[in-house]
């Protein structure tokens, strides 16, 4: 155990390691790290450049009597990380007091400069709001390193008031002044986080918010300088993309009080333990193994930086002044940056976008620490440009890291990021910028449709001649000329309507549109037979007559008869009726062809099905039954599909099934021999019978 009594003057200077590390400490000062935020997106990466612009009037001798301002920036120093951070000031009244280049706090000569600096600012003269902030931000637009993310930080406790002594300028040139940074910080990317003291009430608070406002920053008003401590712990918590978590508030007794920490993973470049208190604390100890310790001091604050701390629980002891209040906060930095990718660089309006997400160390390797994805969640974050409209969707947790899919609905320009966020940091990613196009419809190939002239109309669904790429309902619109063969066809919703009226080859030109405007036309071909039509050879004499003496036998001879009957089982329907099995027996149909609707009306079924019109019986030799549809109907034989167009030839004990156009109905139909005396037509109630 290595013990540090309460200082009398100086600085701490040495720690040690043991197997438990106790540290007691009270007054006194110090330098140090921290790591700063990427505007968008890798916090730890970079490193900040920060400007403060402080008010030194001589109404700041009343405001903050005891100097927090200065000690705050100190404590500012005191979390951040010396080699990627580079502090600088401009100290103005009515005039510009003093000012400090941007410069790095690497070195601890340089900090203790800064800090002497600050400690001994005089304060006197009026204000000029709009000369203080155009010297902040002119010293940060003539740095020439660049080397961090910039921002000014304003701090003051009034507005512009030049008293009787205005030195040449105007309110209306400090107001000029203002207007120009707020200009030059939106243009160069850079926020001004605004502070505004008011202890009198004469703080201009719309103008201090205006400013924060306009340039992506965050504007704090407060009545007193105690509260700094705590505002400044928000501005860099929020440099660092980070989240200040309070872990305790205790009022002090003048003993010793424990306070226990919590170290929710081993991923933490830094834990930034702050303890803030009105008065001095009396005695601090800190209980943790570890050499990578640094500590640090004033009358507002004690700071305990751990180097790559260990999850796990800490825990410090301290004394205050009897009734003080102290607050105990945790802030975590973490060299982590978040990573957005595409499974596939593919994107296809309407169709599913997979996202995958992750963390990765400053070498590009990822993070794999399941501590930190299990109290994480993520959000893509997707803004369709063309209209402004934000779109957050949540992504799922798998392994170490997150996933999900979206789906751009729209053509256009879009831009999208990932923003985690847990309960002690947070990270967005860079943003990506992408134009997703339209795909126009296709046409699909297919072979041209056989159609029979006695059949009557015939309608064709267009949508399996056309697909669209993005899942977009299409409509469709004849293109003229339209073929004679196929006089009267029309479009309906999806559908094409054709009757046939002559033989021969047809075509009918069909495009196809997306809600877009993208088209594709495609030429449908056709066929058109006729029953009665023979191709008939023209030969001499003798032949002729044959063919026609042929023809004539063949028009005389004796037709078969339908026999057998047919058992037909409605295994499912649209308008959910229970219809009983239904028995026809086909001698009693004394035609050469019979169509599925007119059974169902020989026993009064009335089921909306338009399409049975054109599923047909017709008998053959020996029994045999000959079916044919023109339909868009599932018809199969057993399990062997029945194509439209084609007579497929029944036997006895045979089964056709039968799904129609509207994917719900369904009858098998089973064709069998015709017991002796049974020829009534009728329903029955008896359930199928198995096989």
């Amino acid at each position: 155990m290595i013990k540090t009594l309460p200082k009398r003057g100086g600085l701490f200077k040495g720690l040690a390691a043991a197997i438990a590390l106790i540290v007691l400490w009270s007054s006194g000062g110090g330098a140090a790290p921290a790591y700063a935020a990427d505007k968008a997106a890798n916090a730890a990466s970079q490193g900040i450049d920060a400007v403060f612009v402080l008010d030194v009037s001589y109404s700041m001798n009343e405001t903050d009597k005891d100097g927090i301002a200065a000690e705050v920036i100190n404590m500012f120093m005191d979390m951040s990380d010396p080699a990627k951070t580079r502090i600088g000031f401009v100290a103005y009244n009515d005039r510009i007091v003093e000012t400090q280049p941007l410069t790095s706090i690497a070195s601890p000569g340089h900090q203790a400069k800064l800090k002497q600096k600050l400690q001994h600012m005089p304060r006197y003269g009026y204000t000029d709001l709009g000369l203080g902030l155009r010297t902040g931000a002119e010293m940060l637009a003539s740095d020439k390193e660049k080397s961090g993310v910039p921002f000014l930080i304003l701090l003051s406790d009034g507005g512009t008031d030049f008293g009787y002594t205005s030195r040449g300028r105007t309110v209306e040139d400090s107001n000029r002044d203002v207007k120009h940074v707020i200009m030059q910080a939106q243009s160069q990317g850079y926020p001004i986080y605004t502070i505004g003291l008011n202890h009198d009430g004469s703080v201009n608070k719309e103008e201090l918010e205006r400013i924060a406002k306009q340039t992506g920053g965050t504007s704090f008003i407060t009545d007193s300088a105690d509260d700094l401590p705590d505002i400044f712990n928000q501005i860099f918590a929020h440099q660092i993309q980070s989240v200040l978590v309070t872990v305790a508030a205790v009022t002090a007794t003048g003993e010793l009080q424990e306070v226990k920490v919590p170290i929710p993973n081993s991923s933490m470049s830094e834990a930034n333990i702050i303890l803030l208190s009105s008065h001095p604390l009396r005695e601090s100890q800190l209980y943790y193994s570890s050499k990578n310790v640094r500590l640090y001091e004033s009358n507002k604050y004690r700071l305990m930086k751990i180097i790559r701390p260990e999850q796990g629980e800490l825990v410090i002891k301290l004394r205050g002044k009897p009734g003080d209040f102290v607050k105990v906060n945790l802030l975590g930095n973490y060299s982590l940056g978040p990573e957005l990718v595409l499974e596939s660089q593919e994107i296809i309006k309407g169709q599913n976008t997979k996202f995958l997400s992750y963390l990765q160390h400053p070498d590009g390797s990822r993070l794999e620490d399941s501590h930190v994805f299990d109290t994480m969640q993520a959000d893509l974050v997707v803004t369709y440009l063309d209209s402004g409209e934000e779109e957050r969707t949540p992504l799922a947790r798998k392994g170490n890291g997150f996933e999900g899919d979206y789906v751009f609905r729209q053509s256009g320009s879009y831009r999208w990021h990932v923003y985690m966020h847990g309960p002690d940091f947070y990270r967005m990613s860079p943003e990506i910028e992408r134009k997703v196009e339209n795909l126009r419809p296709e046409a699909v190939e297919a072979s041209p449709l056989s159609l029979t002239k006695e059949d009557g109309e015939v309608r064709i669904d267009l949508r399996e001649w056309f697909r669209d790429p993005n899942g977009d309902a299409m409509t469709f619109q004849l293109q003229p000329p339209t073929d004679s063969k196929l006089e009267g066809a029309y479009i309906e919703d999806n559908w094409l309507v054709v009757t046939p009226r002559k033989t021969g080859d047809a075509s009918l030109a069909v495009q196809a549109s997306d809600p877009e405007g993208g088209t594709a036309v495609s030429t449908l071909a056709f066929t058109v037979r006729s029953y009665w039509e023979r191709p008939l050879q023209i030969g001499a004499g003798v032949l002729i007559a044959a063919l026609i003496g042929g023809a004539a036998y063949l028009w005389l001879r004796p037709r078969p008869k339908f026999a057998g009957r047919l058992e037909g089982y409605f295994l499912n329907t649209a308008s959910g009726n229970d219809i009983p099995v239904a028995f026809w027996p086909l001698s009693s149909f004394d035609k050469r062809r019979v169509s599925l609707a007119d059974l169902l009306r020989s026993l009064d079924i009335h089921e909306p099905l338009p399409e049975a019109e054109r599923i047909l019986l017709e008998p053959g030799k020996e029994g045999v039954l000959r079916v044919v549809h023109h339909t868009s109907c599932a018809v199969d034989k057993g399990r062997t599909p029945i194509p439209k167009g084609k007579k497929e030839v029944v036997q006895y004990n045979e089964k056709i099934y039968v799904t129609f156009e509207d994917g719900i109905t369904e009858i098998e139909l089973r064709y069998k021999p015709l017991k002796s005396g049974s020829v009534s037509t009728g329903r029955s109630h008896s359930l199928p019978e198995s096989g």
